[in-house]
C-alpha cells in the first residue's frame, strides 16, 4: 500500500511539472515561397499612376500569387513626381499578411529564388511584425525616344551642329551631313549635343544635316525606338569658306592635339581619366566594360571612384576605377556587392537586407554595410556572428556562447527564452536569452549545465 502511494505521488509531480513547463504549442505552417504579379501600362514620359491592389487591369497593379498570404498595401519608391523615362525600371514596395483562414506565417528571410515575381523583378525582403514587405522592379519601361529639339547651326563656329537634348533621349544621336541631295558623312551614336562638321565641308555648296535620337546601351536598344528625323536648315559654304579638311576627327578633348586623336584609349587630364574613342568622343554617362572589368564614366566623361549611386543600388569603384564585386572591406565595415548577373540584382550593387550568401544569412543597413552582433527584428533577437575570420557577420543557429554566457537560437536563428526542450533536456532561459544556471526556476532546479534535473 505503502508504494502505490509512492507511485501515485510521483506521478502526481510529474504530471504538476510538465504541466508548468511551457511546451512548443502546434507550430503553424511557415510560408515557404512567395508569388507576385505586378503590372504597369504606361508609356514614356507619363507619371507612376496609383496602384491598384488585387486586380489585373488598368495602369499599375498587384496582386498576390498565393493563397496562404494577400497583399494590403503597395506603393512607390521611384518617385511619382517625374516622368518615366526609357527603360527605366521603376520599384515598388509590396506588402503582404498572411490569409486570415490559413495558420502560415512568413520566415525571418528568404532566398532570391524563393520570391517569384511576374511582370517585374525581385529586389530585397525583409519582415515588419508579421507581414512581409518586397520590393520589386516592374519590367522597363518601352517607348519611342523624343526628337532632338532646336538643331541648327552654332553662329559663331562654321560648321559646327547643335541641337538641345529632347526630353526623353538616351543622350546618343544618328547625324547625316548632306551637300544638296548627296549624303558627305554619316555618324551613329554621337554622345554630345554638338558636332564639328566643317571638316568634311571640302567643296562649296548649300549643306544641312538630319539627326535622330537612338538607342546607345544595350538595355536601350530592348526598350528604346529610334525617333523621327529632324532637319536643320541650310548652311551656304562658298568658295573662300571651304574646308582643306583638317581636322576630320573632331570633338578632341580640350588640350588634345589632332594628331593624338586616332587612338582609342585611356586619357588622363589634370589627374582625371577618362576613355576616348578614335573619332574624339569620350565615353560618358554609363557603363563601360575592358577587359572584363567594369568602369562607371559620370556625365563630363569622368571615370567614377568610391561610392556610386544608380538607380537606388550602390556601387563601389575602387582607386583603379574598376567596379568592385563580391565581400570588400571599405574602411572597418563590409560591405558585398553581387558578383555576377545570377541574382535579382545587378552585378556589382551592394547587398541591402536579409541576403544568403554561401549558404549562410547575412543582415545589411540600407546602405550595404554588414551588421554583427544581436539584432532585434520584429520583436525577434538573432544572432550575427562577431568574430572575425570565422564567417563573420554569418546569422548563427543553435548554441551560442558569448561573455561566458550560453543562448540558443531555434532553426530560424531566433533567440529563446522561458523552458525549452533541447537535445532531450528541459533547459530554462531568461527574457534576455541567457541560459539560467545552478538555480531554481519556478519550483524546478537546474544544475551548472542548465538542465533540469528531475
Amino acid at each position: 500500500m505503502k508504494i502505490k502511494k509512492r507511485v501515485s505521488a510521483a506521478s502526481l509531480i510529474l504530471a504538476v511539472c510538465l504541466a508548468l513547463v511551457p511546451g512548443k504549442a502546434m507550430a503553424s505552417e511557415s510560408i515557404n515561397s512567395v508569388s507576385i504579379k505586378v503590372g504597369l501600362n504606361i508609356e514614356a514620359g507619363d507619371r507612376l499612376p496609383d496602384i491598384q491592389i488585387d486586380k489585373t487591369d488598368g495602369e499599375a497593379y498587384v496582386t498576390s500569387g498565393g493563397k496562404q498570404y494577400k497583399v494590403i498595401d503597395a506603393e512607390w519608391v521611384t518617385s511619382t513626381s517625374k516622368n518615366m523615362t526609357i527603360g527605366e525600371e521603376p520599384r515598388m514596395s509590396v506588402t503582404l499578411t498572411p490569409s486570415d483562414e490559413y495558420d502560415a506565417y512568413f520566415k525571418s528571410s528568404y532566398e532570391a529564388s524563393k520570391i517569384k515575381v511576374n511582370g517585374g523583378s525581385y529586389v530585397s525582403a525583409r519582415r515588419n511584425g508579421s507581414d512581409l514587405v518586397v520590393t520589386l522592379r516592374v519590367k522597363a519601361i518601352k517607348g519611342l525616344y523624343a526628337e532632338p529639339e532646336d538643331v541648327g547651326w552654332k553662329d559663331t563656329r562654321l560648321g559646327h551642329a547643335v541641337w538641345e537634348k529632347g526630353d526623353n533621349t538616351s543622350g546618343a544621336y544618328e547625324l547625316w551631313l548632306y551637300r544638296g541631295k548627296s549624303v558627305i558623312l554619316k555618324k551613329e551614336q554621337v554622345k554630345a549635343t554638338t558636332y564639328n562638321f566643317y571638316p568634311y565641308m571640302t567643296e562649296e555648296g548649300t549643306y544641312y544635316f538630319k539627326i535622330r535620337s537612338v538607342p546607345y546601351k544595350q538595355d536601350e536598344l530592348k526598350n528604346g525606338k529610334k525617333s523621327g528625323w529632324v532637319e536643320s536648315d541650310e548652311l551656304v559654304i562658298r568658295d573662300r569658306d571651304v574646308s582643306d579638311g583638317t581636322g576630320k576627327e573632331a570633338d578632341r578633348l580640350p588640350g588634345v592635339p589632332a594628331d593624338a586623336q586616332a587612338k582609342e584609349g585611356w586619357e588622363q587630364q589634370s589627374g582625371i581619366w577618362y576613355y576616348r574613342y578614335g573619332d574624339g568622343t569620350v565615353h560618358a554617362d554609363s557603363w563601360l566594360v575592358l577587359d572584363g572589368v567594369w568602369y562607371r564614366f559620370d556625365r563630363e566623361g569622368k571615370m567614377v571612384t568610391g561610392w556610386f549611386l544608380s538607380g537606388g543600388d550602390i556601387y563601389y569603384m575602387d582607386s583603379q576605377g574598376a567596379m568592385v564585386k563580391g565581400w570588400n572591406k571599405i574602411g572597418d565595415t563590409w560591405y558585398y556587392f553581387y558578383p555576377d548577373n545570377g541574382y535579382a540584382a545587378p552585378m556589382g550593387a551592394a547587398a541591402t537586407g536579409w541576403q544568403v550568401i554561401d549558404g549562410y544569412y547575412y543582415c545589411f543597413t540600407a546602405q550595404g554595410a554588414m551588421q554583427k552582433g544581436w539584432l532585434n527584428e520584429a520583436g525577434r533577437w538573432y544572432y550575427l556572428n562577431t568574430l572575425q575570420g570565422s564567417l563573420e557577420g554569418a546569422m548563427l543557429k543553435g548554441w551560442i556562447v558569448r561573455n561566458e554566457q550560453t543562448y540558443y537560437t531555434d532553426e530560424d536563428g531566433v533567440m529563446v527564452t522561458g523552458w525549452q526542450r533541447i537535445d532531450g533536456f528541459w533547459r530554462y532561459f531568461n527574457q534576455d536569452g541567457t541560459m539560467a544556471v545552478n538555480r531554481v526556476i519556478d519550483g524546478f532546479p537546474v544544475n551548472e549545465d542548465g538542465v533540469w534535473v528531475q
